[in-house]
Order: structure tokens, then C-alpha cells, then sequence
């Protein structure tokens, strides 16, 4: 079956979508990410929703020290150290 295409007007097909994609990673990272504020903001109000995105992110900022650092036993080792200095 061929498409019927008309002058003037893009066509939206696989090909397009994902070279959208390719070209605009940031841009669709960034669009989901205030889609994701935006609905946690509307389901449990601003303060709720602050609180939620704030310790999101300090597990991702966790995780991300602990992935580059060797592993949760080397960093929960770190943490233990620094206790006893003190």
C-alpha cells in the first residue's frame, strides 16, 4: 500500500520519529523530566512533591558515588571510618 503524501506537508513515519530521537536526546530527557515535576506536583502538591523529587535525587547522587567508587561495601566502609575518627 503506498502513502498518499501531500505537497507541502511532512509525513510522520518510523524513519523521522527516530532520527528525532537520535538528534534530540536532551531535549526528550529534559521534556519527560518536567513532565515526571509536573505530575508529582499535581498528584501531591508542591511541598509533597519537592520533598519526593529532593530525596529522588539524593538516591541518584548516592548511587552514582557508589557506582563510580568501587561498590556499596567500599562506600558504607568510608562512611564507618569517617564515624570512628571522630
Amino acid at each position: 500500500m503506498k502513502k498518499k503524501s501531500v505537497k507541502g506537508v511532512n509525513t510522520l513515519d518510523e524513519h523521522s520519529v527516530l532520527k528525532f530521537i537520535k538528534e534530540n536526546p536532551g531535549k526528550i530527557l529534559g521534556g519527560l523530566c518536567g513532565l515526571l515535576v509536573a505530575i508529582v506536583i499535581v498528584i501531591f502538591g508542591f511541598w509533597r512533591g519537592f520533598f519526593i523529587l529532593l530525596c529522588v535525587s539524593a538516591g541518584v547522587y548516592l548511587g552514582a558515588r557508589v557506582e563510580n567508587n568501587g561498590g556499596i561495601n567500599e562506600f558504607l566502609e568510608k562512611i564507618r571510618f569517617r564515624r570512628e575518627r571522630f
